[in-house]
């Protein structure tokens, strides 16, 4: 796995978004993509900025 491939754990991605946990999940519950690896929950960091930018162009338009 190349070494620029980041996944993140709930509170990380909730630390790089300034947000708390529980909004993690309920932007999970919208459509963040997630990887489910046994009973962890992890973020492809790459996957979740192109998905907050999406979100942010929406509401531009």
């Amino acid at each position: 796995m190349p070494a620029d491939i980041k996944f993140l754990t709930v509170e990380e991605v909730a630390e790089m978004l300034q947000v708390k946990r529980t909004t993690i999940y309920n932007l999970k519950k919208k459509g963040l993509p997630f990887i489910k690896l046994g009973k962890n929950i992890r973020f492809d960091q790459d996957a979740v900025v192109k998905w907050v930018r999406g979100k942010a162009q929406q509401i531009e338009e």
